[in-house]
């Protein structure tokens, strides 16, 4: 589980290890256009992307100390992703450039409720787990990683990877996001185990386990890591660690865009659950980010002011207590 406040203070809260690319978001869609069909966005924006890098800048928002591992291209959008995260305060030295493969890029196709990807690898899956110096493992109290079946070139170290943070005294979460071969495998049941926090979404929870309802596939991952947190949307959430299990609604929001929503929310969780909160408190705070991120367009970081996301954690956990 991940470690507490009350640990010996560490160089970095977080080190992130995973994809860092653009995100081209096109937001307001009505609906997928077909091949052959045109369609019109109501907005478009350029942005660091990559649900690594989100959530990285998400915990950075939030307060916490991060430190990236990932690699970009040596080119215009890799210049433009370093600088973005110096200016988020988001530590890139360990970010490489690679001179012969362009910068990952992804076009996000956004709508009210849901959003479809499409992504240009190049850089992404060039990272591998002796990317990460494992001398950072031992100044970090937690280690994430993202987009793990995205990156193939990842996916064999990374059980290696979670027993080196924990060797190290770190926790570990995953969140493997979305399958783009969908053979939902990279052998994910073997890394599952050594893992301290999986957070998938509900689509993902269903594939990676074969099921046909979220309730099934929430009660079957149950029995392969300790703790899991199944992302349900407009729902909220569903988390069970440690004998608790709790289902926390999601706040009313005007959506905007659902980019990196699930992003925020794992910052979020994460970093209640480093602060010591509560399971049920920690879930309300993803939940908070995760709001917070769809009210806005193209995946404006700013909006997740520490203030504002404890007001709403803090009207949330009095309303379940009344409810109790």
């Amino acid at each position: 589980m991940p470690a507490t406040s009350r640990e010996p203070r560490r160089d970095y809260d977080v080190v992130v290890v995973g994809d860092l690319n653009i995100d081209l978001i096109l937001s307001g869609l009505p609906r997928l256009p077909q091949f052959g069909e045109e369609i019109l966005a109501r907005d478009v924006v350029r942005r660091i992307g990559g649900s690594a890098a989100n959530f990285a800048v998400c915990c950075a928002r939030l307060g916490l100390r991060v430190a990236f591992v990932a690699n970009v291209g040596c080119d215009d959008f890799g210049d433009f992703l370093v600088r973005q995260l110096q200016q988020w305060g988001v530590d890139d030295a360990h970010v490489g450039r690679d001179p012969e493969l362009a910068t990952g890029l992804t076009v996000s196709l956004s709508g009210d409720v849901d959003r479809a990807f499409v992504t240009y690898v190049g850089t992404i899956d060039s990272l591998t787990a002796e990317d990460v110096p494992r001398e950072l493992l031992s100044r970090c109290r937690h280690l994430h990683i993202a987009s793990y079946f995205l990156q193939t070139r990842l996916q064999p170290g990374c059980q290696e990877l979670a027993e080196a943070a924990h060797e190290a005294g770190a926790s570990v979460s995953l969140d493997t996001g979305y399958d783009p071969s969908e053979e939902w495998d990279g052998d994910l049941l073997d890394l599952l185990p050594v893992v301290d926090v999986f957070m998938p979404n509900e689509v993902e929870a269903q594939q990676i386990t074969a099921t046909e309802t979220v309730d099934a596939a929430f009660a079957a991952l149950c029995g392969m890591t300790p703790l899991v947190v199944v992302k349900t949307g407009p729902d909220g959430a569903l988390a069970s660690g440690d004998g608790e299990t709790v289902q926390v609604p999601a706040f009313p929001t005007d959506v905007m865009d659902t980019t990196c929503c699930g992003d925020a929310f794992d910052a979020g969780f994460i970093s209640g659950l480093l602060a010591g909160r509560p399971l049920r408190e920690s879930v309300a705070l993803g939940n908070a980010c995760g709001g917070l991120m769809a009210s806005v367009k193209g995946n404006e970081a700013q909006v997740l002011d520490c203030a504002a996301v404890e007001a709403l954690v803090a009207g949330a956990c009095a309303t379940l207590e009344g409810q109790a």
